[in-house]
């Protein structure tokens, strides 16, 4: 069965590449852009290998091992997600065997680009401890424990947060929870930010995470090499023992979904009494758009958990702005925020699913279908960008800038909306289906996912330069600079607003058939 499992992932990856040609091209940035990174990583393990010095490797090791188990752990909720071929919820109504399953599940998540690169990055930790023969059998055993590691914690993870965020009280606790996040985490980061990564910090952290369960796996082959044979095994045994648990963990939270599937609604299967937005925003084309889209934003975990990063994401700036005194970090925030939240408006069709032919068969025009898309990230805009551009200042920014940071920040907002009216018309990128795991991904969509992702970037950001050109002449001295941003940033932003939607709508009403064969190939 677990044979036949890895086997069903390779036919749905092959299956999604052959039917379209923007996974293709995805993979294959995604093989450009990560092997590029992969390549660097060996090569420094290789080098590593080379040179004499024990400590060093082994506190690279160890640092750079604790990191991937990090990445693992978060990067599925955070960034791409898992793929859905590994939600627990489509074997429900399977007769496997349950322990069967959870291996099975365990070994498919690492079929593909983020499997293959990790299982190399692994293989890198080999190299560089491979100094004798009992050394790389170490390595090789702690790899193979830090790899599985890996992979059950984020199955772990992704399991739990999306039976977390079922429901609102679950979504509240995660948004203290990452509130939380960033106080916990700020001494951390404002004290590297500080002094620096250097031999004596590096060394400690080493020393530190050896003994934790990040760095458990990839201590034992610097152990062996440096002598400390008890320590090694010490660690060996802990890596295994942390192995069998998360594995008790995952097959327990498996039993408990296959045994009681439930959908991921926001308010698990409850009706809210009233019309809600229905009943509050005009009883027009765009009214409706717009209050479906509040009602989403509200109540589907697909929307909120990005909603509440992107504002708290900029507050992340506080750390070297406050800590560092770095004015830099204080006045970007306001733009960071302006930019995350206009932005990822981008792929708001996507979000649809097959719902979408709602809008071809009612046909709605273009405009409201464009304008009513951006009413709940416009209301994050307004309250947001005026809140960081007021911090700020309040922390010790020149108030001299405010008038800079508020224009250039409105004008990234409204290209950021701008952009979104056109790219959300012309091509989508696979998102989990509604009342699906907000944390799945498609097979082979992570490279057409970061494509269209830079794309639309950059296309703010040019969008932007004059706004931004005007900013970074106010912050080095001159006066006139600061007010002509607060004039020029929303003026050029109205321009770019008014144009993407005219062209948006033009191609939203030309392709809504082919937007609409594209969500359902999609599914």
């Amino acid at each position: 069965m677990v044979a036949h499992l890895v086997r069903l992932k390779l036919h749905l990856l092959r299956n999604g590449l052959r039917r379209s040609v923007a996974a293709v091209v995805g993979m294959v940035i995604g093989v450009i852009y990560g092997g590029g990174f992969v390549v660097l990583v060996l090569a420094g393990m290789m080098a590593l290998r080379a040179q004499g010095d024990l400590d060093l490797a082994r506190a690279v090791v160890v640092v750079a091992g604790s990191g991937l188990v990090v990445g693992w752990s978060l990067l599925p909720i955070i960034l791409f997600g898992v793929d859905p071929t590994l939600d627990p919820t489509r074997f429900a109504t399977f007769a496997v065997r349950e322990r069967t399953l959870a291996v099975g599940l365990v070994l498919t998540a690492l079929v593909g680009l983020p499997g293959v690169a990790t299982v190399l990055l692994v293989l890198g930790t080999v190299v560089a401890g491979s100094r004798s023969v009992v050394a790389t059998l170490a390595a090789l055993v702690g790899g193979l424990l830090g790899l599985l590691t890996c992979v059950l914690l984020s199955r772990i993870v992704t399991a739990a947060a999306a039976a977390v965020l079922a429901t609102r009280r679950g979504r509240d606790v995660a948004g203290v929870g990452g509130l939380l996040v960033f106080v916990v985490a700020g001494p951390l980061v404002g004290g590297l930010s500080d002094g620096g990564i250097d031999r004596t910090t590096l060394d400690s952290a080493a020393a530190v995470l050896a003994w934790t369960p990040l760095g458990w796996a990839w201590a034992p082959a610097g152990d062996f090499v440096l002598g400390e044979w008890s320590t090694g095994l010490a660690h060996l045994a802990l890596a295994a023992c942390l192995v069998l648990i998360l594995l008790v963990v995952w097959e327990r939270l498996l039993v408990s979904v296959l045994r009681n599937p439930r959908s991921a609604s926001a308010d698990g299967g409850k009706v809210s009494a009233g019309l809600g937005l229905f009943g509050r925003l005009p009883a027009t084309p765009m009214g409706a758009i717009a209050a479906r889209a509040g009602t989403y934003w509200v109540r589907d975990p697909r929307f909120n958990v990005p909603a509440i990063m992107t504002i708290l994401l900029p507050a992340g700036l506080l750390i070297p702005g406050v800590g560092s005194g770095s004015d830099l970090a204080l006045l970007a925030m306001p733009l960071a925020s302006a930019y995350l939240i206009g932005w990822g408006q981008h792929n708001d069709v996507g979000y649809d699913s097959t719902a979408f032919w709602l809008h071809v068969a009612s046909g709605v025009d273009g405009v409201s279908d464009r304008l009513g898309r951006l009413f709940p990230s416009g209301l994050m805009a307004a309250v947001c960008v005026p809140a960081y551009c007021l911090l700020g200042p309040a922390l010790g920014a020149p108030w001299r800038m405010l008038p800079a940071t508020f224009g250039t920040a409105v004008a990234l907002a409204l290209n950021g909306f701008a952009v979104a009216c056109v790219t959300s018309a012309v091509k989508q990128y696979a998102v989990p289906a509604p009342g699906e795991n907000p944390f799945t991904s498609r097979p082979g969509s992570v490279g057409v996912t970061l494509g269209v992702q830079a794309v639309c970037g950059v296309a703010v950001w040019t969008l932007s330069l004059p706004a931004l050109g005007l900013a970074v002449a106010a912050y080095l001295g001159v006066d006139w600079a600061s007010w002509a941003a607060l004039v020029l940033g929303p003026v050029l932003g109205v321009v770019a607003l008014v144009v993407g939607t005219r062209l948006g709508a033009d191609l939203f009403r030309r392709r809504q058939a082919l937007l609409l064969q594209d969500l359902v190939a999609m599914r």
